[in-house]
């Protein structure tokens, strides 16, 4: 995992991102509750330098999150 993921201002991110976003994966529809429901970069930060503005964030379930990992969605699909 990269060290951002532990970083301020991803938790500060990802918190405003829940609040902001609605708790549906953009992939699949599914509703998301607890843990289920993680926030995605739409650009991944290849480069060590993330990008965490809401513009770049999503909600996904776990499941699609973990497929998609690094990439885009026009590499991921």
């Amino acid at each position: 995992m990269a060290e951002w993921h532990n970083s301020p201002a991803w938790i500060k991110a990802r918190t405003n991102a829940k609040r902001i976003l609605d708790p549906i994966c953009v992939q699949c529809g599914k509703h998301l509750e607890g843990a289920d429901w993680t926030i995605d970069h739409i650009h991944p930060p290849l480069d060590g330098d993330p990008d965490h503005s809401i513009a770049n964030l999503q909600s996904m379930c776990r499941e699609c999150n973990g497929r998609k990992q690094d990439r885009t969605y026009r590499d991921w699909e």
